[in-house]
């Protein structure tokens, strides 16, 4: 048996609990990527670091920072374009989440700084409801659409103090990149709301 280093042992046992997004790259030739080539890998050190690695060298391709937590709840997600030349990443914490994307150039993943607003639900709260307690709530990658847009989610929480009910609500939109990568909010679905007792 070969002698492995410590590194190496360490990102076997890391990717045994990534995220291995699912799927084949399309294309042929010099430009084609494997998804199987990456992973998304959760390192415990001083602190949760969450990056994107080939896995075969084991090598940072993007460090996407620190995890956030959400009880009961995945809270990092990736979606990977059917080429795999383009990744969104959605990190989620208890009341709040952010979302990344990144495109491959050929030799690594460039950040694309996404829109400062992103769409957020119209929630329709309860004539009853009286003051709320506010959840909050965050965007969340979905899929990439055939066209390149990539398909996102957004939702919301409220507590109704005065009748107990929770709301919740979602509202799905894409967003556009042009040929130099700048993204647009392309489509603005409709807010669905949800009242729970």
């Amino acid at each position: 048996m070969k002698n492995e280093s410590a590194e190496s042992v360490l990102v076997d046992r890391c990717c045994l609990l990534c995220r291995i997004p699912l799927g084949v790259a399309s294309g042929r030739g010099r430009d084609q990527i494997s998804i199987a080539r990456w992973a998304l890998c959760l390192r415990i050190v001083d602190e949760q670091k969450v990056e994107l690695i080939e896995k075969a060298s084991g090598e940072v391709m993007v460090d996407l920072g620190e995890a956030w937590h959400n009880p009961g709840q995945v809270s990092q997600t990736l979606v990977w374009s059917r080429d795999s030349r383009r990744v969104a990443y959605g990190n989620r914490g208890y009341k709040e989440g952010e979302v990344s994307v990144y495109f491959w150039n050929g030799s690594s993943f460039e950040q694309v700084a996404l829109p400062e607003e992103l769409p957020s639900p119209d929630i329709k709260l309860p004539k009853d409801c009286g003051a709320v307690k506010n959840y909050g709530g965050a965007a969340t990658p979905v899929r990439w659409l055939r066209s390149g847009d990539l398909e996102l989610s957004s939702d919301l929480m409220m507590l109704c103090r005065e009748s107990g009910a929770t709301c919740t609500a979602e509202v799905r939109f894409t967003i556009a990149f042009d040929a130099q990568h700048h993204p647009s909010v392309k489509n603005v679905g409709k807010t669905k709301t949800e009242v729970s007792e």
